[in-house]
């Protein structure tokens, strides 16, 4: 543990090897440095050790979720979240989308379409509670950890829709994800046909003639296909890929690693 403070790379990895291969015995001692070493470097290796443990550990809450075969875009999405941020706690979470759903179930009582119910879940996602769309920093990763975008209330599409889509169900308003190319979209059903809901750009309504127009200046062929509803595995999927670009392009191969372990189970 004391080599942990070693200013030599090589070193510092042996060390951190061997602790590894100690495993669960270690931690109490390491939980110890963190509080009282009085080496920094010792400190702060210990706690990212600590860290990365208690990482492991969420991997493998997720290689069971994935194994299991029922995938639950609530949980799947806390499971993303924790494999960045593992000490967080997911019901706090959890109680936060329970809060915005009985903040909507008196104002959904007297609802007669779903167009109504949709219109007051947008006002209060996107109004009274300020979630947007994070176009300043588009790419920073907390975009896509569902905790994080609670917390600060700005994401991107794929986040913004699964926090739409949780707090949706609470209230047994039916509305799915879109896997549309480029810019995930929430889609439900009217008297008139399929309405469509950009979460990015406030709650904007859409019509397939839109999605269309938007793909064509993506230069991408316009295909039904590319509008259906997808199940939960697949928003899972298309998170997990945003994750994965960022960390490549941001050359962070530990946590490029990590998602792209997470996705490879979920494929």
């Amino acid at each position: 543990m004391r080599l942990l403070g070693d200013e030599d790379p090589k070193i510092l990895a042996v060390a951190w090897d061997n602790l590894e291969k100690i495993g669960e015995p270690a931690l109490p001692l390491l939980e110890e440095a963190v509080r009282v070493s009085e080496d920094n470097r010792v400190r702060v290796q210990s706690g990212r050790f600590l860290r990365e443990w208690s990482r492991r550990e969420v991997f493998r809450r997720w290689v069971h979720f994935c194994r299991r075969g029922r995938f639950d875009l609530e949980e799947g999405a806390l499971l993303v979240a924790q494999s960045e941020y593992p000490d967080m706690d997911a019901l706090r979470y959890r109680r936060m989308l329970d809060g915005f759903a009985g903040a909507l179930r008196g104002k959904l009582a007297t609802t007669r379409t779903t167009d109504d119910a949709v219109r007051r879940i947008s006002a209060l996602l996107f109004g009274e509670a300020g979630f947007q769309g994070n176009t300043a920093d588009y790419y920073n990763p907390d975009n896509s950890y569902l905790n994080r975008v609670l917390e600060l209330r700005k994401g991107i599409p794929i986040s913004l829709a699964t926090v739409y889509l949780l707090v949706a169900r609470r209230t047994m308003v039916p509305i799915e994800g879109v896997n549309m190319p480029q810019h995930f979209l929430l889609k439900y059903r009217s008297s008139t046909g399929d309405v469509f809901v950009d979460v990015f750009h406030g709650g904007k309504l859409l019509s397939v003639r839109d999605c269309a127009r938007f793909l064509s200046e993506a230069r991408i062929p316009f295909q039904e296909e590319l509008l259906r509803s997808v199940p939960d595995r697949e928003v899972l999927t298309r998170m997990l890929g945003n994750l994965l670009r960022i960390y490549l392009n941001a050359d962070d191969k530990r946590r490029y690693d990590r998602i792209a372990a997470m996705l490879k189970l979920l494929d």
